[in-house]
């Protein structure tokens, strides 16, 4: 039986380019911008959505959203577009915030950095932190606080209690305010003072 003699130059040529290519491989993966503490579950450009009884409560919108991936539930926002509904299906109230994160229960919510929000009935309020708690129906804060009403009212202070709805709330300390035309909605009588 006679040998077969196989040329050399071709496998060392398919040698260099196996390695080439595997060489490629590892400089294109991508590397994370800071050290990662755990592993993460991560979702860009997404919605997620709450319902209670039937309709829905709650419709949170970002550019990204991630959860560790042994946590069940709690999850972190970035940016914050959140619209809350009533059981009629209007919105009852929009936020916007730099940054958010949601409880594993789903029952509770944090924003920070920029806070707005705009309630159905045209309050403004603007903050650095809030946080929402569903068992409760509160909405708390230990910063500053600005509230305008439709009425251009603009209450300030630093921290907050408030009714999920703002229909009632109350600052902790430092509380200034102005009140255009004040005097004039007092002397017609006007029911709707605020």
């Amino acid at each position: 039986m006679k040998h077969r003699r196989v040329p050399l130059v071709p496998i060392a040529l398919l040698l260099l380019a196996s390695s080439l290519l595997c060489t490629r491989k590892k400089e294109e993966l991508p590397l994370a911008a800071g050290e990662i503490q755990l592993p993460l579950q991560k979702f860009a450009g997404t919605t997620l959505l709450f319902f209670n009884k039937g309709y829905t409560q709650w419709k949170l919108d970002a550019d990204s959203m991630c959860k560790p991936v042994g946590d069940t539930g709690t999850i972190s926002v970035f940016p914050v577009r959140l619209t809350l509904f009533d059981s009629t299906g209007n919105v009852r109230s929009t936020v916007l915030a730099d940054s958010g994160k949601i409880g594993s229960n789903m029952q509770n919510y944090y924003v920070w950095g920029n806070v707005f929000i705009r309630t159905r009935d045209s309050m403004l309020v603007r903050t650095e932190s809030l946080r929402w708690f569903k068992e409760r129906r509160r909405v708390e804060s230990d910063t500053f606080v600005q509230i305008e009403t439709k009425k251009g009212d603009i209450l300030r202070g630093k921290g907050l209690d408030a009714k999920e709805d703002f229909s009632r709330f109350s600052f902790k300390s430092d509380v200034k305010g102005a009140f255009p035309d004040f005097q004039k909605r007092v002397e017609s009588n006007d029911t709707a003072m605020f």
